[in-house]
């Protein structure tokens, strides 16, 4: 598996949009959207239309964060979903998202750079994924894309990711 790193390592994902992700908790405008409760963990989706459309494609971003029970004091995890709701997605579009991202971080787990026929054959099955392991397992991106124009970017673990960028999450509990 290729660790994710390119030439240009002070770049990050959130560098591809221009709405701030850690505002994603200011004002009211999003809302809780599920929750499941287990043994050891609380989990809650948060979900906000975006005032604008991120990379030319995705219209609502939605939070997952984790309570741990058993850990009060630590970070909360918090994973992250970009997709489109009221956009059709071409595979131009869904090329061009896994474009930018092999941008920023070079070729996938895979070692594959950007989308290709082989690419087209999975969407077609339901069944692209492209996974980018991110400075040695602190956060991952991955995109998932299939025929039904069905677009996602999801970046695990977006609370170490932000911790470089000397911003914080709050969230609400």
């Amino acid at each position: 598996m290729n660790v994710a790193n390119s030439n240009n390592s002070k770049r990050t994902i959130l560098d591809l949009f221009t709405y701030d992700l850690t505002t994603f908790f200011y004002g009211d405008d999003y809302e809780e959207i599920d929750s499941q409760d287990t043994p050891g963990m609380f989990m809650i989706d948060y979900e906000k239309k975006l005032p604008w459309t991120e990379l030319n494609v995705f219209d609502t971003v939605q939070f997952r964060v984790f309570f741990d029970k058993d850990n009060i004091t630590g970070s909360n995890p918090v994973n992250v979903k970009l997709f489109a709701k009221e956009i059709d997605v071409s595979r131009k579009k869904a090329s061009y998202v896994i474009d930018q991202v092999f941008g920023i971080y070079g070729m996938d787990d895979n070692e594959k750079t950007v989308m290709d026929k082989e690419d087209d054959k999975l969407a077609v099955k339901g069944a692209l994924i492209r996974k980018w392991t991110i400075e040695k397992g602190i956060s991952f991106i991955s995109v998932y894309y299939d025929q039904n124009k069905m677009l996602e970017l999801n970046i695990l673990f977006f609370n170490n990711l932000i911790k470089h960028t000397g911003k914080y999450l709050n969230i609400k509990q």
